[in-house]
């Protein structure tokens, strides 16, 4: 039992590491930065900080403010998984985009032109049934897949956010409010603010790394999909243009 299940997860990578193939092109020596992104739909998007105490002399810090630059996101093995997955389990039966565009691939060895390319993958398919429209019809629906895909990633996202900044957001503010009752005590409080300023700095460590890692995450997994639906718009563009 245990050989199957390696068996099978042995076939379930090769078969998202082919399909990557017909969308991102690596350039020789290099390929996507794999970053160690959470799998939305599987696990949390929780970080751990790094706990960094605050000088016993310090003044209790401002309410922060979280706005932050869009990063520029980049391909990661992690993002291309989970699509590849995805359009592999709605893959349509019988001769549709994903095959044409497995054709297209095996034709790039031959160094034609586009057009030529297109014709020549399409005679093929034609030979199975296959019409520009079916592949139109059939690309379009990956893009719906692709899109679901997309709105998962933000739900899942969101909920993220909410539980490691807003929360925490509240806390922080809470923390400050204790903080200037407790200042206005008498000298024998003061270890009881010195603790919550300790606290405090923990908070923001946890929510200044929570936002830098999941703008990470949403950056990377945003270039990932648009380089894929952009390439898979770019075929649909092509097989309008070629095989009228």
């Amino acid at each position: 039992m245990l050989l199957k299940f390696r068996s099978l997860a042995v076939i379930t990578i090769a078969m998202w590491k082919n399909l990557k193939s017909y969308f991102i092109v690596e350039e020789e020596g290099k390929k996507p930065t794999a970053k160690t992104l959470p799998d939305y739909k599987t696990a949390s998007l929780a970080v751990q900080p790094t706990r960094t105490a605050k000088p016993a002399s310090a003044a209790p810090a401002a309410a922060p403010s979280f706005a932050s630059a869009p990063k520029a996101g980049s391909v990661n093995d992690r993002s291309i998984k989970v699509l590849m997955e995805a359009m592999e389990a709605a893959n349509l039966p019988g001769f549709d985009y994903l095959e044409f565009k497995k054709a297209l691939q095996n034709l790039k060895k031959m160094n034609f032109t586009d057009s030529v390319r297109f014709q020549t993958a399409f005679a093929a398919a034609e030979s199975m049934g296959a019409t520009p429209k079916q592949l139109e019809d059939s690309a379009d629906h990956y893009l719906k897949v692709l899109e679901a895909e997309n709105q998962k990633f933000a739900n899942a996202l969101a909920g993220q956010r909410r539980q490691q900044v807003s929360d925490k957001e509240q806390q922080l503010t809470q923390i400050d409010a204790d903080i200037q009752r407790q200042e206005a005590k008498i000298k024998e409080l003061q270890a009881q603010i010195e603790k919550l300023k300790v606290q405090q700095e923990k908070l923001q460590t946890t929510i200044d790394t929570s936002t830098e890692k999941l703008d990470q995450t949403q950056a990377d997994f945003e270039a990932t999909l648009q380089v894929i639906t952009g390439g898979i718009s770019q075929d649909i563009a092509n097989i309008k243009e070629f095989l009228k």
